[in-house]
């Protein structure tokens, strides 16, 4: 059998929220921001003490953010910059204005291999934050959800996430926005996953981006903020998953990996019902349905006999009640090695 492909990652900027400090009043208090093609790609709002540009840079270079602003299009770094600066002369004219950078959105934004595998990953990404006691507010299609954003502590049978967002986190550095970017963009022939970093003021300041737009937009801070984005990104999810063990603010040494822990809950489940495989899976439906893999190793550890466990978890698979993904967790992990080291 030959390799797997690898599935297509990007690293790079999408948002960026710049503070236009100023005493100028202008005559209107909202102005859009056009590429050469006439495609909006921001907009500026009067706030208080200036006004507010919010520009997403990888459309000033292409007519869509699908792939975000990475290191291959450092050379049109300048060329931005000048964009930039002649859309606001061309505002303020010879006003004295000040540009400073207040936020930015760093993300990654992952090719599945199955269109069909973007919902359960969030599932998953989610089940990894909740691990921590993550605020989530979660952006879920359903019988009974509608859609919309809710506050959650736990995962519900029967969601089909699209988004989920947490609140600031406690580094007061960064927020977080995971989602189906596929969907966002109406495209129904690839799966895109999207895992964004929301960096604050303070999280630029550590990361050593500058203060002014001309000292944030060189390929020394861009590097220096996706090396923060990485590091982030295996301290806020990676490590998490691989290492659970103060979920419930224990120190009892309990260190198992997430995937591990879910299959402990299914076979204590068979245990307790003696087998039934069905009703158990059932029962565990909204871990089963992220990756169908967790069940059958449930199977394999209850049953003496491996015939026995593919018996088990065939008739859950022919019952047509449980939503079958396969994969899921592999490729998350293989994602995610290459978001950190490549």
């Amino acid at each position: 059998m030959g390799r797997k492909k690898k599935n297509r990652v990007y690293v790079g900027i999408d948002g960026i929220d710049i503070k236009v400090n100023t005493t100028s009043i202008l005559e209107e208090n909202y102005y859009a921001f056009k590429n050469k093609n006439g495609e909006e790609i921001g907009t500026l709002k009067a706030v208080k003490d200036g006004y507010l540009l919010h520009l997403c840079l990888p459309k000033v270079l292409r007519n869509d953010n699908i792939t975000p602003f990475t290191t291959t299009d450092f050379k049109h770094m300048e060329s931005v910059l000048k964009y930039i600066q002649k859309q606001l002369k061309t505002i303020f004219g010879n006003e004295i204005y000040e540009t400073v950078v207040r936020t930015c959105e760093v993300n990654a934004t992952a090719e599945l291999s199955d269109v069909t595998k973007t919902e359960p990953m969030l599932k998953l990404l989610a089940k990894i934050l909740l691990t921590k006691g993550e605020k989530l507010f979660i952006c879920a299609t359903g019988e009974q959800t509608g859609k919309r954003y809710e506050a959650v502590k736990c995962l519900c049978s029967g969601q089909r996430i699209e988004s989920i967002k947490t609140a600031q986190l406690s580094n007061s550095r960064v927020k977080l926005k995971l989602y189906n970017k596929s969907k966002e963009q109406n495209i129904t022939d690839r799966g895109l996953l999207r895992i964004e970093f929301i960096y604050s003021s303070r999280g630029l300041k550590v990361a050593k981006t500058g203060k002014t737009l001309a000292e944030f937009l060189t390929p020394t801070s861009i590097h220096s903020l996706l090396e923060w984005y990485r590091k982030d990104y295996k301290d806020l999810l990676i490590a998490r998953y691989w290492n659970n063990n103060d979920r419930y603010s224990l120190n009892d040494g309990y260190s198992v990996p997430i995937y591990k822990e879910m299959i402990e809950v299914i076979y204590n489940d068979l245990v307790a019902h003696e087998g039934q495989p069905l009703s158990v899976a059932l029962i565990n439906k909204n871990l089963i349905e992220i990756d169908y893999e967790l069940f059958k190793r449930a199977c394999k550890m209850y049953y003496p006999k491996l015939n026995s466990a593919q018996k088990a978890w065939a008739r859950v698979q022919k019952s047509g009640e449980i939503q079958i993904n396969m994969g899921v967790i592999d490729e998350f992990v293989s994602i995610s090695r290459q978001i950190i080291y490549e």
